[in-house]
């Protein structure tokens, strides 16, 4: 993986090079390495132990003019130290000698270029460090808050949900006992898998899939013999994921909205199926009364499966609710993970 350290050593061993490129046609071999040696740590020193707190306390703590002021004696400090550098090694080491004062003049010029355009270069790493770093930061927020909200809403779910368990246990009472028995048990097995899986924030599919069947089927066994139903599950083996109890909701609406005229067909429709093996379509219609809907609030389930979706499928699914004359449509379009 190729980072901002790493970027860092090739710009350095780049600088290395064309500096020992340029000297060497002026200096010997052995004086340019020397030459190239004592500018290329200079200059890191220089980037390093001045530019970068500079550049950081500019940033950080105290966005003043007098960086520029504080940037431009350094970079002239620096300048002197390389061209110094420069008289010492020519003079001293390698025997030879300078010349005049205009070439003294010249190099700190150039070294001073270059000492501005290297800091200048590391001003502007430095500022895009931070803004990298902010932004990590603001991701790290954003999920922290995102993890939270679903939280609650979780939490809000269960009671919802064990609230509408406990409204239906009076239609239990007024059945026969064999079949309060059997239908106590698909509660039974309802709730074991919510106490279960309500504390994880993925689980599979297939898992979902079963609960929602189960839930469906109390539905129907509840709802009377009025009511025309068909369901159909087109869900083939699979590694998907998905949030707890999303698709309940959905049927819930259904069976509590549906139309209790007996002078007209009543039903509810629904469809689950996989398309292109990771698409999860969800089609669920019933009919239901123009007006007496219109008077009717809509419940928690809805707001709150609406609220998850947000959360935790941002871009990743499309709802479509569309009420219509005497009938009440949803569509889910749903991305999955493995």
């Amino acid at each position: 993986m190729f980072t901002i350290k790493k970027a860092d050593y090739l710009f350095w061993t780049f600088m290395f090079l064309m500096t020992l490129l340029q000297l060497s046609d002026d200096l010997t071999f052995f004086g340019a390495l020397i030459f190239s040696i004592a500018i290329t740590l200079t200059l890191r020193i220089h980037v390093i132990y001045v530019i970068n707190k500079l550049a950081k306390w500019h940033l950080t703590i105290n966005k003043s003019p007098k960086f520029i002021i504080y940037t431009s004696l350094a970079c002239i400090f620096t300048a002197l130290i390389l061209s110094l550098e420069g008289y010492i090694i020519v003079n001293l080491i390698l025997s030879e000698k300078m010349g005049n004062s205009n070439e003294m003049v010249s190099l700190f010029f150039g070294m001073l270029m270059v000492s501005v355009l290297i800091s200048g270069g590391s001003y502007s790493i430095e500022l895009f460090k931070q803004n990298v770093e902010s932004e990590k930061r603001h991701e790290e927020l954003k999920n922290s808050v995102l993890e939270s909200e679903i939280e609650h809403l979780r939490t809000q779910l269960s009671p919802h949900f064990t609230f509408n368990i406990l409204n239906n246990l009076h239609f239990l009472i007024r059945k026969d006992k064999e079949e309060a028995l059997e239908l106590l048990s698909r509660y039974s097995k309802i709730l074991r898998y919510y106490v279960y899986e309500s504390q994880n924030k993925w689980i599979k599919l297939d898992d979902e899939i079963s609960f929602l069947k189960h839930y469906f089927q109390l539905e129907t066994d509840r709802s009377g013999e009025g009511l025309q139903i068909s369901c159909q599950w087109n869900i083939p083996e699979n590694q998907l994921l998905i949030i707890p109890f999303l698709l309940s909701t959905f049927v819930e609406n259904a069976f509590k909205h549906v139309s209790a005229f007996t002078d007209k067909t009543n039903y509810i429709n629904l469809h689950v199926f996989l398309k292109n093996e990771s698409q999860l379509i969800m089609k669920i219609e019933n009919s239901t009364d123009t007006v007496l809907n219109r008077t009717k609030k809509q419940g928690v389930g809805l707001t709150y499966v609406q609220k998850r979706l947000n959360l935790s499928y941002l871009k990743n699914y499309k709802l479509y609710i569309e009420p219509q004359e005497n009938k009440y449509i949803v569509q889910l379009q749903l991305n999955l993970k493995r």
